[in-house]
Formats: structure tokens, C-alpha cells, sequence
């Protein structure tokens, strides 16, 4: 696939998650293994939103790709944390946290790639 397409492909990615995350902060959060924590659903959805928006610009692209890849890392590490701390719900957190780690992965090593070819 291409580099770019694939970009594009993590812009719409990020504004899906990001609408439902401020449509629906409660199931958003409890599906990524966070529990009920609306505001936070509500903040990450529009981080998310932000990044998807610069991502569909198709205007620095790899800066937006690290913007997203820091972003899901850190989500990452807010998951495990929370459940290693007993603060959310520990069933849920490792779905959470490969996705989180994935999407990571994926975002950062595309961006190294774009910086590569530039």
C-alpha cells in the first residue's frame, strides 16, 4: 500500500475514534479498557480529532504521524498504569493496550519511513 494512502488511512482512523470518544466518551473509555471516565473519553476524542484533521490535510504528514504515534504510546502507558493501579477495570485494559501499542508502532515506523524517503 502506499505510504500516503496508508496516512490518509490513520487520518480517518483518528477522526472515527475521535467522534465516537466525544459522541460516546462512557463507551469509548469502557471499550479501550478505561472504565466510565466521560471527560477523559471526551478529551482524548478530540486530541484525536485534531491529529485526523491535520493527517487528511496531507500537509506535513510526518509530524502528524508522530503527533499520532506519541499520542497512542502515551495511551498506552495511561492504561496500563491505571490498571496496574486498580484505577480502571483490569479485563478490559489489555485490548487497550494492544491497541493502543499497535497503532503506536504502526504510526511511528510509517514516519520514519516518510522522513526516510524525504
Amino acid at each position: 500500500m502506499d505510504k500516503h494512502k496508508l496516512a490518509r488511512g490513520i487520518g480517518w482512523l483518528s477522526v472515527a475514534v475521535g467522534l465516537q470518544l466525544v459522541v460516546a466518551p462512557r463507551s469509548g473509555t469502557r471499550g479501550f479498557g478505561m472504565g466510565d471516565r466521560p471527560t477523559l473519553g471526551r478529551i482524548m476524542g478530540v486530541r484525536d480529532l485534531v491529529v485526523g484533521a491535520g493527517l487528511l490535510r496531507g500537509e506535513d504528514t510526518r509530524t502528524w504521524l508522530l503527533a499520532r504515534g506519541i499520542n497512542d504510546a502515551v495511551d498506552a502507558a495511561i492504561i496500563l498504569g491505571g490498571a496496574a493501579s486498580g484505577t480502571f477495570p483490569r479485563d478490559r485494559a489489555p485490548v487497550g493496550i494492544a491497541i493502543a501499542t499497535s497503532l503506536s508502532v504502526v504510526s511511528l515506523l510509517l514516519a520514519r519511513r516518510l522522513d526516510r524517503d524525504a
